[in-house]
């Protein structure tokens, strides 16, 4: 399964649009099996955001410190 970028967040989204889904509410994955879901509380975040500090979370699975400025977070 491959990571999905912005541009291709931002095509499925406007696939849905226009489908008459804008107003439907966004539920995520818990993981990348689909074990589990909870819904879209918050927009982007850069990861030096979340991943700084005393306490950082732990970084997912096969994510390395220094791949985190190709990432950002959503939700």
């Amino acid at each position: 399964m491959e990571i999905l970028t912005i541009n291709d967040l931002a095509k499925l989204v406007n696939a849905e649009i226009k489908k008459g889904n804008g107003a439907k509410k966004i539920m995520l994955s818990n993981d990348d099996e689909g074990n589990g879901y909870h819904g879209l509380y918050y927009a982007f975040t850069p990861t030096d955001e979340v991943f700084s500090g005393s306490y950082p979370p732990s970084l997912p699975y096969g994510v390395k410190k220094e791949e985190l400025k190709d990432y950002v977070i959503l939700g």
